[in-house]
């Protein structure tokens, strides 16, 4: 939600790049954000913290391969939401849009708002959990956070742009290449079995077959529809010779 409204204040720019400063421009948004980064990160006592301390328990008991991959996302989990909280909402303005940006509306902030108090105020409504944990977990989990967030602030406090320009980074690993090549030919796709169920099997089929049938009837009554009464005198004839051979004869 916070996301959101910085997105929509901003006009829609999505660079975070061209942000910047933006907890004096939006300090309602900019404090939910606060929360919610906290909560991703898995802050105490904020709901990540106990969400993601049971998942790296549980993952400890296990297997402790998986442990270190979780303990890893952890800890990039912190640097990449730090960084986009220093990045957005510290420094100074880096665009026109940035300066000039205020505020969200109510209907924006209210929501925002109470989401941010439900992250916090969630944890003291659950029933305890009464399950020994060893203290290297939370150590570790806590140390991942600090580091994190410790080694995002050190990067990008005083950054105006990116300073690791990687090609493949920079298209977001090419998936949005991907994405629209994928929907032109699912479109394109679609469209030609649409184009030919229609041409072949509806209009060729469906609507030309029944047109041709018709036409076929017509032709085929039309010999009997000759306009002369001589004619149908005569066949009139053919019928009643028809009628007495099969009542007598059958």
């Amino acid at each position: 939600l916070a996301a959101g409204s910085v997105i929509v204040m901003l006009h829609h720019e999505q660079n975070i790049w061209k942000m910047g400063g933006l907890s004096r421009k939006l300090p309602i948004t900019f404090a939910s954000f606060v929360v919610g980064a906290l909560a991703l990160i898995g802050c105490p006592p904020f709901s990540g913290f106990f969400s993601k301390d049971a998942i790296l328990a549980l993952a400890y008991e296990r297997n402790t391969p998986i442990f270190a991959v979780a303990l890893f996302t952890a800890f990039l989990t912190a640097f990449y939401i730090v960084r986009l909280l220093v990045i957005v909402f510290f420094g100074t303005p880096r665009s026109d849009i940035a300066r000039e940006s205020r505020e969200s509306p109510p209907i924006m902030t209210v929501p925002s708002t109470v989401g941010g108090f439900a992250f916090f105020a969630r944890n003291f409504l659950t029933l305890p959990v009464e399950k020994e944990v060893a203290i290297i977990v939370p150590a570790l989990a806590i140390v991942a956070l600090i580091v994190g967030s410790g080694l995002a602030i050190a990067l990008y406090r005083n950054r105006t742009a990116e300073s690791v320009d990687v090609e493949i980074l920079r298209h977001k690993l090419y998936f949005d290449e991907f994405y629209s090549w994928l929907i032109y030919w699912t479109q394109e796709l679609l469209a030609r079995v649409s184009a030919f169920v229609d041409r072949w099997i509806i209009d060729a089929g469906a609507v030309g077959g029944s047109s041709r049938g018709t036409w076929g009837i017509g032709a085929l009554l039309r010999l009997v529809q000759v306009g002369n009464l001589q004619g149908y005198v005569f066949v009139f004839g053919l019928g009643v010779v028809a009628v007495i051979y099969f009542a007598v004869f059958r």
